[in-house]
C-alpha cells in the first residue's frame, strides 16, 4: 500500500533530520503534523514547504515530549485536524553530556520516545478503535560501535530506545495492537554534526578514534540529511515490525541483525 494520504506525526520536526523526514513525507503525499518545542521554527518550515510543494496538508504545533498532557494533546489535535493517524516518528532528542542535566537528557531522549510510542499505540492500536500503523524511532548507529565511548548519556539513551523498540516490537505484542515498531539509526549526518563534535571535545577533552569500519574521525563521511529522509520512506514501505535499520555514508538503509 502506498503512503499517499496517510497522516504522520513527527516530533523534533525543527531539527535537520526532522525537516528531511517531513520533506520526504510531503513528497510522497503524506499529510504531516510537525511537533517541536521550537514551534516558530516549525511554522517557518511549513511556510517554506508550502512554497515548494503544491496541495500539501500540514500543521505545526508546540510539543514538549517530557510533558505528558501536552504530548497527548498533540495526538488529539492530529486526530481532530486530519481525522486519522498512520505514522508516528519519535525524532525529538538532545545531545548533552552535562552531568547536572542528566535527568533532563534521559527524560527527553528515552522518556519522550516511550511516551510517544505508548501514545501511538493508544491512538492507532486496533483494540482502541484504530487501524494500526507504524512507529519509527530515531536513534543512532553509534549504539552498535565503540566510537565516542566518552558520551555515556547520549549512547545509553539511544541504546535504550533500540532495545525498547525491539522488545515491544515482538510478534506477540504486534498481534495485540497492530502497530509496527521500527528503529532507524542514522550515521553522521548533516551540517550540524561538526557542532556536536565540538561539544564532545569540550566535555571529554578529546574525541576517540572511530573503532569500527569507519576508520578515524578524519575519514568520517557526513551524509546529507536528505539521505536519511529517503531512508525513512524506504523503511516505511519495506520495514517489518521490530526491525532495526542503519543509514550512513549517503548509502541506502540496511537492515541490522542483532
Amino acid at each position: 500500500m502506498g503512503l499517499e494520504n496517510q497522516v504522520a506525526l513527527v516530533t523534533g520536526a525543527a531539527s535537520e533530520i526532522g525537516q528531511a523526514y517531513v520533506k520526504n513525507l510531503l513528497k510522497n503525499r503524506v499529510k504531516v503534523l510537525l511537533c517541536d518545542e521550537c514551534v516558530e521554527k516549525c511554522h517557518a518550515i511549513v511556510s517554506e514547504f508550502e512554497k515548494e510543494f503544491q496541495k500539501i496538508n500540514v500543521l505545526s504545533i508546540k510539543c514538549d515530549v517530557t510533558n505528558e498532557e501536552e504530548f497527548e494533546n498533540v495526538f488529539k489535535t492530529c486526530m481532530k485536524y486530519f481525522g486519522r493517524l498512520d505514522i508516528v516518528i519519535n525524532n525529538a532528542g538532545v545531545f548533552d553530556e552535562s552531568i547536572v542535566r542528566w535527568s533532563s537528557v534521559v527524560n527527553i531522549n528515552y522518556g519522550g520516545v516511550v511516551r510517544g510510542t505508548l501514545l501511538a499505540i493508544k491512538y492507532m492500536g486496533i483494540p482502541n478503535g484504530g487501524i494500526g500503523g507504524t512507529v519509527i524511532q530515531t536513534t543512532s548507529f553509534l549504539v552498535f560501535g565503540g566510537c565516542f565511548s566518552n558520551t555515556p548519556l547520549y549512547k545509553s539513551t539511544k541504546k535504550y530506545i533500540t532495545d525498547f523498540t525491539k522488545r515491544l516490537g515482538g510478534k506477540r505484542q504486534f498481534g495485540l495492537h497492530g502497530v509496527k515498531l521500527i528503529t532507524l539509526c542514522p550515521g553522521f549526518t548533516g551540517t550540524k554534526f561538526p557542532e556536536t563534535l565540538n561539544q564532545i571535545e569540550s566535555v571529554n577533552d578529546s574525541v576517540e578514534h572511530v573503532e569500527d569500519n569507519h576508520g578515524s574521525n578524519n575519514q568520517m563521511i557526513l551524509q546529507d540529511s536528505e539521505n536519511v529522509g529517503n531512508a525513512l520512506i524506504i523503511i516505511l514501505e519495506q520495514g517489518k515490525n521490530g526491525e532495526t535499520w542503519i543509514v550512513e555514508d549517503n548509502k541506502p538503509p540496511r537492515l541490522v541483525e542483532y
